[in-house]
């Protein structure tokens, strides 16, 4: 393997790799182009195939991305910000919805699913 050696700004030590050999193959099959990947609930679920088997939906993924990044830009010119907002709550607020509720085990507490993304936006003005 040929690499190099680098330290990062706080001084650690990184190996950058110059060349990648693949040691091992893949073990799962694509989908063939016979048959094709047309069932809808695993395209949603396995979205990396998806993009492998389907130029169509590569090709939206790469132009939602390019819109994305404009729109990003352009606000970003203009002196906006951007403002992320927890999905995760300890209290449901907002929507009249039955909230999701999961346990976060690293906190050992019990969370909810946002509703609505606009009652933290809302506190910022």
């Amino acid at each position: 393997a040929v690499v190099s050696t680098q330290s990062t700004g706080k001084g650690e030590l990184s190996i950058i790799p110059q060349e990648v050999h693949n040691l091992t193959p893949c073990l799962h099959m694509l989908p063939t182009l016979h048959y094709g990947f047309k069932d809808k609930e695993t395209r949603f679920r396995q979205r990396y195939l998806d993009l492998i088997m389907n130029e169509d939906v590569r090709q939206k993924f790469y132009t939602r991305s390019k819109i994305i990044n404009y729109i990003r830009k352009y606000l970003d010119n203009l002196g906006f910000l951007e403002e992320e907002t927890p999905m995760m709550n300890m209290a449901a607020g907002g929507a009249t919805a039955k909230p999701f509720v999961t346990h976060h085990i690293d906190l050992n507490m019990d969370l909810c699913l946002r509703g609505a993304p606009e009652l933290f936006l809302k506190m910022l003005v």
